[in-house]
């Protein structure tokens, strides 16, 4: 009688975990080859991108495969796709942990200071592998003068797909998909953009 309750309660914390699942980590960026060429003369001005150590520092979990789910950083993973992206639009462009004071702004001689926003959602249709096969990245900047005024606001959403026989061992593929999409789209929007001209 002893043993099949310990059975029963072996059973149960077995279907728990398999339900509760656990987060795997992943990157979210992946070859940024295709994201180091100007396409267009660039606009003759220097922007300032800021993300903060919190932002890079926080993690993100979302679903993925098999009740497991995924773990990884959008901002830290983002941080150079967005850079390289706004050095294709722009002559120069700036890191910056904070939003620029008075005395930033003008030994760095920004005219414009860019915030992203990012978003994620991560999906997998698989009960018995956990690498997610659809992402999503949604992509949004502010960007404003040194006055605070906000000049163009711009978001997109990026989508990435990967087939199981894909991942080998790059299990974060959909995702690297979905924030070059993504990434291409704001580059494209932010050109559009007349009033950053």
């Amino acid at each position: 009688m002893a043993f099949s309750n310990v059975f029963r309660a072996a059973c149960a914390a077995g279907v728990i975990a398999l339900l509760s699942g656990c987060a795997h980590d992943i990157t979210i960026s992946g070859d940024n080859a295709a994201l180091v060429s100007k396409t267009v003369t660039p606009i003759d001005k220097t922007v300032g991108l800021v993300i903060t150590d919190e932002e890079r520092n926080k993690e993100v979990v979302t679903p993925g495969g098999g009740g497991d789910k995924v773990a990884y950083k959008p901002y830290h993973d983002l941080e150079l796709p967005i850079y390289l992206e706004l050095s294709n639009i722009f002559k120069d462009v700036v890191k910056l942990n904070t939003v620029p004071d008075a005395a930033t702004l003008r030994s760095k001689n920004l005219s414009y200071i860019v915030i992203p926003t990012i978003t994620t959602t991560s999906s997998s249709p698989s009960l018995l592998t956990w690498p997610p096969t659809d992402f999503t990245v949604t992509l949004e900047c502010t960007v404003s003068d040194p006055s605070g005024k906000i000049v163009a606001k711009k978001a997109v959403t990026g989508s990435g797909h990967a087939e199981f026989s894909e991942f080998k061992r790059n299990f974060g593929l959909a995702a690297q998909r979905a924030t070059l999409d993504a990434v291409q789209k704001m580059q494209s929007a932010m050109q559009e953009t007349a009033e950053l001209r």
